[in-house]
């Protein structure tokens, strides 16, 4: 277990501050690619010196007071009103923390580093197009009115798929599915005409609106790190796909929101590889390179710390800092270097980068109602000054903090206030609004907590927060849940809570939010297995999903299950349905469910596998990928069909370049048709007779497009 901490300590260390080494002058230290004039939002970049409205001995004045000073909670945030005491700020809090190594851990760490190297939520998934008569699923979300990106995305009319890089048009207009167009829009052929460089994208999603698609991505390699990318594309004519605006911006996309045409764009940012920090050759050289590096600090600019940005249009390409002085935020107790930016802009209108709201936090989790965004990140330590037992506490002690953000305006998102809970957070279901109030629900136990053993003490607990200033304060709890388990499966829906834990055995428990500051546990319901994810699906109902355990909590297989909560004093599970050795993507994305009201159909993809060594020495296992489409509701649990997606690809002339399945990513339904989506193509189904009625197969460059295997 020493070692497991060790690895896990170095890990942190390595992950989120490598620094390079460098020979270079403070008095020249680069900008890393910004040109000299670049015009920030909201003031001029920092001026390098630090400013009566800075830190001055570790109090910030001018505003920008300790929190006990002011008497807000050590999560609270402090806003400044200009550059330069924003980045004032920064650099004093980097001057306290500099070393030899500059922010990274010293030799001790590198060393170490080395040895380990809910009813309204059933009824969202049902819209009606602009064709008359005609209904369609859409993604599946936590929040009514609230949608979230993905990898497909329909309006009843055309079908939008976002796989492997390329956007695919499908046209239903004429009552078949045509492939109308394609494009790649980070191909070479692409980027030809552009600056930025999207060959290292990867985990794409989108919103679709009217003509626009906007797409999100992930990606590498733009400037010192991880970038987001977000990209406008014209839509209006399927044979000429054509990205009418790029944005790149420097940091991790953690997640998006669209309420109404206002998107809401979450990314997190970590600065360090910017500054130039160098190392000491020897041990007896780190008091020299301590005052280098300080030095570097001390001549550093804005364009050294925020997250930098480039916009390009038909006509022109602008490029500067995302980041708008007028809204930014630092906790009154110090959380790391890492910018969490909140970018705000209508899905088919201009894109600001500088309208933006930027906490000194680290971001992680994203919930959102249709009136405030929230964000979740494990409370800041400084890891590389832990022993391991002191890691072991640090672990044992850990507090997520919450920042709330308005976003109900049609201007930029308003930071509101932050707060904080023991633990941790599962996702972001582990958060639900109502009524004003913020309910959380957490474990003072990480879900990759493995390295703790079972012997650990861990517990859950859901707590209810309401705003009073810039404070979230809990004002109410109800804990003691799963005592040495860890939450699996959370769901709120309306004044009731319904919370999943699980080692051995899966309580399900019914907790009573109606008075908010006087939670209450009504019932638990002990099963073995669990359920990952809650669905509600009718009244007094709820559909679970998850894995079936044995009585020693080893997982068996997909396991589906209905509850009756109808008696939230006495929940039970009428109906199970199982499936050994297989697993579903449910489970770790709510996405991948479709549950269709109209008919109580549940659409499960699986993943299952089975021992043939003994038919085929030189084969271990057999995996295969299906759906499960399920009849779900009192009356019990019915399998309807199972849909696999086995394709050929075959070189002309030549022979089966490939043959076999592929993951069913999504299901849809539109019409009368059960569209079920893999990299392969999209498959169209009867949503009576579930017989085959089309097949849309999507080009594998360069080998051909897949034709599906029907005998």
């Amino acid at each position: 277990m020493r070692m497991q901490i060790r690895w896990m300590v170095a890990c942190v260390v390595l992950f989120g501050a490598c620094a390079s080494e460098h020979n270079t002058t403070p008095g020249v230290i680069a900008a890393s690619g910004l040109v000299e004039g670049t015009v920030v939002a909201g003031g001029v970049p920092g001026s390098g010196s630090v400013g009566a409205s800075a830190m001055v001995g570790g109090t910030v004045v001018n505003g920008a007071g300790s929190g006990r000073e002011n008497g807000l909670s050590p999560s609270a945030l402090v806003e400044f009103d200009t550059c330069d005491a924003f980045i004032g700020h920064v650099k004093a809090e980097a001057l306290e923390r500099v070393g030899p190594y500059g922010l990274t851990g010293g030799p001790e760490m590198v060393a170490m580093a080395m040895e380990a190297e809910a009813a309204a939520i059933a009824d969202s998934s049902v819209s009606t197009p602009s064709t008359p008569g005609v209904v369609y699923s859409t993604t599946n979300i936590q929040e009514v009115g609230v949608d979230e990106p993905d990898v497909v995305k329909t309006d009843g009319d055309r079908i939008l798929v976002l796989e492997s890089r390329v956007l695919y048009y499908i046209d239903l207009s004429t009552g078949y599915p045509v492939l109308a167009g394609s494009f790649n829009p980070w191909s070479l052929e692409s980027r030809e005409s552009s600056y930025w460089r999207g060959s290292n994208v990867w985990s794409e999603d989108m919103f679709v609106s009217g003509d626009t698609a906007l797409l999100l991505a992930r990606g590498f390699g733009w400037g010192a790190g991880e970038y987001t990318q977000v990209l406008q594309v014209d839509i209006s004519d399927p044979e000429n796909l054509t990205v009418v605006r790029a944005l790149t911006v420097e940091g991790t996309y953690l997640s998006a929101r669209l309420v109404g045409e206002r998107v809401r764009l979450v990314t997190a940012y970590r600065p360090e590889p910017r500054i130039p920090f160098v190392r000491p050759n020897s041990f007896t050289g780190e008091a020299a390179a301590e005052r280098y590096n300080r030095r570097l600090i001390k001549w550093s600019t804005s364009a050294h710390w925020a997250p930098r940005y480039l916009l390009e249009d038909a006509d022109r390409a602008s490029w500067g800092l995302s980041i708008d002085c007028d809204s930014s935020y630092v906790p009154t107790e110090f959380s790391g270097f890492d910018f969490l930016s909140v970018l705000s802009f209508d899905l088919a209108g201009e894109i600001d980068p500088e309208a933006v709201s930027t906490v000194m936090s680290g971001g992680e989790t994203v919930y959102a109602s249709s009136t405030n965004l929230y964000v979740a990140t494990q409370r800041w330590a400084d890891w590389r000054q832990f022993d391991e037992d002191q890691a072991i506490r640090e672990v044992d002690t850990m507090t997520t903090e919450i920042h709330q953000f308005d976003i109900s305006g049609s201007d930029g998102a308003e930071y509101l206030a932050s707060g904080a809970v023991d633990g941790f957070l599962l996702n972001q279901f582990a958060m639900s609004e109502h009524g004003g109030y913020l309910r959380v629900a957490s474990t003072t136990a990480p879900d990759w907590g493995w390295w703790l053993g079972e012997d650990r003490t861990t517990a859950s607990r859901v707590d209810v927060m309401e705003r009073d200033g810039r404070e979230l304060r809990i004002v109410g709890s109800a804990g003691g849940l799963g005592e040495g388990e860890r939450i699996f499966a959370v769901r709120f829906m309306g004044d009731v809570g319904y919370v999943v834990t699980f080692r051995r055995i899966d309580p399900l428990y019914t907790i009573d939010l109606s008075d908010p500051e006087h939670p209450r546990v009504l019932g638990e319901l002990k099963i073995p297995g669990y359920s990952a994810y809650l669905h509600p699906i009718g009244e007094g109902l709820l559909l679970g999903i998850g894995q079936d355990a044995d009585q020693e909590g080893r997982t068996l297989g997909t396991q589906v299950s209905v509850f009756d909560v109808s008696d939230l004093a006495d929940p039970t599970r009428i109906h199970q349905f199982t499936s050994s050795e297989s697993y579903t993507e449910i489970e770790w994305d709510h996405r991948a469910f479709l549950y269709w009201g109209p008919t109580g159909m549940a659409v499960i993809p699986l993943i299952r596998w089975q021992d043939d060594s003994e038919s085929d020495p030189g084969r271990d296992s057999d995996i295969s990928y299906e759906v499960w489409v399920l009849a779900v509701g009192a009356g019990g649990v019915d399998e309807l069909t199972t849909i696999d997606h086995e394709v050929v690809v075959t070189k002309e002339g030549c022979c089966d370049l490939f043959r076999g399945s592929f993951p069913i990513r999504r299901s849809l339904v539109v019409g009368d048709t059960l569209f079920t989506l893999s990299r392969g193509g999209l498959m169209g189904t009867d949503l009576d007779t579930f017989s085959l009625t089309s097949w849309t197969g999507f080009p594998l460059r360069p080998y051909g497009t897949p034709v599906l295997v029907t005998d």
